[in-house]
């Protein structure tokens, strides 16, 4: 008898033990590599569960390949969804190396590129409704987008966008939008302000960033990512973003282009119905509207170069 109630105590020990563990396991995942792959393998697990959700909500899908063979004469197969950042005139461009910086001389050959060569820039709301197969678009049609919301897109980018009669998004960072307009400085990153923004609604339409996730830091599992990944952060963010800066679309660009199905699953829980990632590619019918593709364009960027390549 003692034997039994000495093994089912040890058996109680043991169980403990393990539980301890794997609490400790979790916050503390990089006290050994034991630690760590248990975190992640519990991470892995949460995920996985929203990604099947995710999959049992799937309805329509046409295959890209598909849509290039039955794309009709003079209609899109295609859109390249173009990513924008930072546009400023070479002689203020104190950070030239940088990727996300792209000197005003060169973005205006670019839009003058796309005019001359009779390229027409459609809504998000017409990207949406191309992917889903509701309308078609012409072959030559292209999505404009900028990130965070920097005041130079309004000072430099919007006269040229303007002039072309061109279409273009802004992904602004809520905590970034400015109750006054700023002095601009064209070597400092002010961003823009209500004013700008309602002023430049006839070219520009205004969707999410997140309202203050744009940065990175230590999450799940002792990692350094972008912090949206964190879902409680996600849900009050998306509140804030909708609250505090009234933009209130279903359209949304991840952070870094960081994502994971318990994120996404939040969004659409939220209302948002598309969302791009900085993956380079082109954007078909059928695509799934919460991964699209977008293609970097900088200094160095040839559009006649990009617009053309194979997928």
């Amino acid at each position: 008898m003692r034997a039994r109630h000495l093994f089912v105590l040890m058996l109680y020990i043991s169980i403990a033990f393990v539980i301890t563990f794997y609490i400790l396991s979790l916050k503390y995942p990089h006290a050994s590599a034991f630690s760590y792959k248990t975190c992640k393998a519990s991470y892995d697990t949460k995920n996985d569960l929203f990604a099947n959700l995710l999959n049992a909500g799937e309805d329509n899908v046409a295959s890209a390949s598909e849509s290039i063979k039955t794309a009709p004469k003079g209609k899109a197969a295609r859109i390249p969804v173009l990513m924008y950042h930072y546009v400023v005139p070479e002689k203020y461009n104190v950070e030239k190396k940088n990727n996300a910086r792209m000197s005003l001389e060169s973005f205006t050959r670019g839009m003058k590129y796309l005019h001359d060569n009779g390229y027409k820039t459609a809504t998000l709301s017409e990207l949406e409704q191309y992917v889903n197969g509701e309308i078609q678009l012409p072959e030559k049609t292209v999505v404009l987008t900028f990130d965070d919301g920097y005041q130079n897109n309004v000072i430099y980018a919007y006269p040229v966008l303007k002039k072309y009669g061109f279409h273009a998004s802004i992904f602004i960072v809520g905590t970034k939008l400015k109750s006054k307009t700023q002095k601009f400085l064209p070597k400092e990153k002010t961003t823009i302000s209500r004013q700008e923004m309602k002023a430049t609604k006839d070219v520009f339409e205004y969707n999410s960033h997140t309202y203050n996730l744009h940065y990175k830091n230590t999450i799940q599992c002792g990692d350094t990512a972008a912090v949206g990944l964190e879902n409680d952060r996600l849900k009050n963010d998306i509140e804030l973003m909708k609250t505090k800066t009234k933009i209130d679309t279903p359209y949304f660009a991840y952070p870094y282009g960081e994502y994971q199905d318990q994120m996404i699953y939040t969004l659409r829980e939220n209302g948002y119905r598309m969302a791009f990632t900085v993956r380079p590619g082109f954007v078909h019918p059928g695509d799934d509207l919460m991964h699209l593709s977008r293609m970097n364009v900088n200094s160095h960027t040839e559009l006649k170069h990009i617009l053309h390549l194979k997928d």
